[in-house]
């Protein structure tokens, strides 16, 4: 799993990371601001972006920067199909339904194998480890943050169970392995995409220390309200 990392220097004293990463032969590419004089171990924070999207979002890059001028560092990938991925099919996985469960478990491996190769790069605080995804970037964020072990805190943004999160309870369910992660969850009141019941269900099943927050709007309004939601839990967690 080799990456190629290639820095720059961005406004406001921060370094922006732009880098390949080859995971089972497929190139993911990613993004990562940090400051520029960092030195000393640091919250290493996944920012990932909704379906249709990419690293470079609005909602992605702007927080990414923000929170990095606190001290952190911060990166995104492209989902599969996604950004600049060399197969650029966004709604393949949801025109097969079979194929979710695969790009599931790729994406966990993706995220597993960036935590690897940026803690190799930069200074990484593997014990304040934070996720935060919107929409698509929770669906497959939940299994990744389940199965990878050294997230500490995650904000999963519109979403519930089902779909490429799974069963929230039972045979199949990713949820027990949040059982370490504090969770929110942030929600929409009108979303019509995710049902109200489908969320609660998600929220109801985790065992550790969680919250849930609704906000007004549907589904792809993601304004700040849901950028700043999410950034709270992640300050007050990783801090």
């Amino acid at each position: 799993m080799a990456a190629q990392f290639h820095s720059q220097k961005v406004a406001g004293g921060l370094t922006e990371a732009r880098f390949n990463l080859d995971v089972d032969g497929e190139l993911v590419p990613g993004a990562l601001f940090l400051p520029a004089d960092l030195a000393e171990p640091a919250p290493l924070l996944f920012i990932q972006h909704p379906g249709m999207g990419s690293k470079d979002d609005y909602f992605v890059r702007e927080p990414s920067m923000l929170w990095a001028r606190r001290g952190w560092i911060c990166a995104g990938i492209d989902a599969p199909m996604h950004g600049d991925r060399a197969s650029h099919d966004p709604l393949a996985m949801f025109r097969d339904r079979d194929r979710m469960p695969v790009v599931a478990a790729q994406f966990a491996n993706e995220v597993h194998a960036a935590i690897d190769a940026i803690a190799t790069q930069f200074p990484v605080d593997q014990a304040r480890v934070g996720y935060i995804g919107y929409s698509l970037g929770s669906m497959l964020g939940i299994p990744a943050v389940a199965k990878d072990g050294r997230f500490k805190a995650a904000a999963f943004c519109l979403v519930g169970e089902g779909g490429l999160v799974g069963p929230a309870t039972g045979e199949g369910s990713v949820v027990p392995g949040l059982s370490n992660v504090a969770v929110r969850i942030v929600g929409k009141t009108n979303d019509e995409l995710i049902p109200r019941e489908r969320m609660e269900a998600l929220y109801d099943a985790l065992t550790g220390e969680k919250d849930i927050v609704w906000l007004p709007g549907g589904h792809y309004e993601i304004g700040a309200d849901v950028i700043e939601a999410a950034g709270a839990w992640m300050a007050a967690k990783l801090a």
